[in-house]
């Protein structure tokens, strides 16, 4: 006999609830932006751009519209926008966006990643829309803006390869004054070289975390422990998680109590200043080194051609810088595609660090369905429990962030756990406490032809 949880059947029911609500309200976008698209073509029947009075006529239909629906003179600027191009160029989307199928908010990002191609090449528009909105129905939108713009380099490559190009000239500093004696220092700089800045910020916040817990442990007294102004060992980096990890057992006050964006804005503050962290010889800061996942076509690679190369999980970027990357990093692996895009295997298809790399490779993200957190932060987790008889696998592993592998941890009450069950080609299909399924599939990668 069944038994039903009043709670997770109410769970359930508030969701449904919520999906059928968002569809409803997707509908309505879509008609709603046909309406400001046919307000566009009204202006452009009426009066051609270039022609005399265009201009007046169409800051009237800004205004227009901006205080009849009371949004901002942009906003408005960006709505007409959008229902134009949804009317004009993206059928596609546009009938998905109807359909309930995305949000305006993929439509908007679909509609934007599109700048590299030609306005008037209704083909390349067709390509893209299908590529991107196959994804944009299965994923959210932040992830489908990622895919978006590799989808739009993938179809103009030649014309994505020369935006980085200009773009790069753009690079620049600034600070801007806020409330309280702060301010914000911004650096414009090309998006791998700024992702891999923040992941060292994020790599030394943790290894000073680390060496401070672990003194707090004992890790530094005896024979044994490591010394000071040598750099740290294997050995010497198990020793310090494991003392940190004794620490916190025994609840010990944390040596560093700052949050982890504090220590990244000290740091960064540091090394532009100083060139120097404030922190102990022996925490290893110098042989930490940032990291970045680049997929590039070997031709590209090599200088045959100029397609773009990818940031994984970010998009395009400048195929010249990607070249003075490769040149310096320390380890590349060679990955194998299907004709989806889907990795399949990389020439480093072995168990220990080279599995960790292949997965990192494969997931690029952590697996949850619409995180977006790199799979160099998270953890590598058993699908199915190792302490419940789960192999150590390539089929039984993915990469989660930390928060939720914790979803999904045998320690949980039955109302709240979550379960990850491994597919073939990498799927994992998720079982909420209430039954739902949801399906994570590892993300594609364009391939540039």
């Amino acid at each position: 006999m069944a038994i039903f949880d009043p709670h997770l059947v109410r769970s359930d029911e508030i969701v449904d609830r919520c999906r059928e609500i968002d569809r409803r309200i997707a509908a309505l976008e879509a008609e709603k932006s046909a309406l400001l698209g046919a307000r566009v073509q009204l202006l452009l029947d009426e009066v051609p751009p270039g022609a005399d009075g265009f201009e007046s006529a169409e800051r009237s239909m800004f205004a227009e519209v901006s205080a009849g629906l009371r949004i901002s003179r942009a906003a408005a600027v960006r709505a007409l926008a959008t229902g134009w191009s949804l009317n004009d160029r993206f059928p596609m989307t546009r009938a998905a966006l109807a359909a309930g199928e995305i949000s305006l908010r993929h439509a908007v990002v679909i509609v934007q990643a599109a700048a590299p191609l030609d306005i008037a090449d209704v083909d390349a528009h067709h390509r893209y829309e299908g590529l991107v909105v196959p994804c944009a129905v299965a994923e959210t939108a932040p992830r489908a803006e990622a895919f978006a713009r590799s989808a739009a380099a993938a179809v103009a490559p030649q014309s994505t390869t020369e935006r980085h190009r200009r773009a790069r000239a753009d690079r620049q500093v600034r600070v801007t004054d806020v409330d309280d004696g702060m301010a914000w220092l911004e650096i414009l700089m090309p998006s791998p070289l700024a992702h891999a800045a923040q992941d060292r910020l994020t790599a030394i916040a943790r290894q000073l975390r680390l060496t401070g817990d672990a003194e707090a442990g004992g890790a530094f007294q005896g024979p044994h422990a490591p010394q000071a102004g040598q750099e740290l060992s294997d050995d010497d980096r198990r020793r310090l998680a494991l003392f940190a990890s004794m620490a916190e057992d025994l609840q010990e006050p944390a040596r560093d109590t700052r949050s982890l964006d504090e220590m990244r804005a000290d740091i960064a503050t540091d090394l532009l200043l100083a060139s120097d962290t404030d922190l102990m010889p022996e925490s290893g800061i110098d042989s930490i080194r940032a990291t970045v996942q680049v997929t590039i076509a070997a031709p590209t690679l090599t200088g045959a051609d100029d397609r773009p190369a990818e940031l994984d999980g970010h998009g395009p970027i400048d195929v010249d810088l990607t070249r003075r990357l490769a040149a310096t990093a320390d380890v590349w692996d060679r990955l194998f595609l299907d004709a989806r895009g889907m990795l399949t295997r990389t020439d480093t298809y072995a168990p220990t660090e080279r599995m960790r790399r292949f997965l990192r490779a494969r997931d690029q993200r952590c697996r949850f369905p619409g995180c977006r957190m790199p799979a160099r932060s998270c953890d590598l987790d058993h699908n199915h429990d190792h302490a419940k008889g789960g192999p150590t696998d390539l089929g039984n592993l993915s990469c989660l962030c930390r928060g939720h592998h914790a979803l999904k941890h045998p320690d949980l009450d039955d109302r709240w756990r979550w379960h990850a069950i491994p597919q073939p080609g990498g799927i994992i299909e998720w079982i909420s406490p209430d039954g739902r399924t949801y399906i994570d599939e590892p993300p594609r990668r364009v391939q540039f032809v």
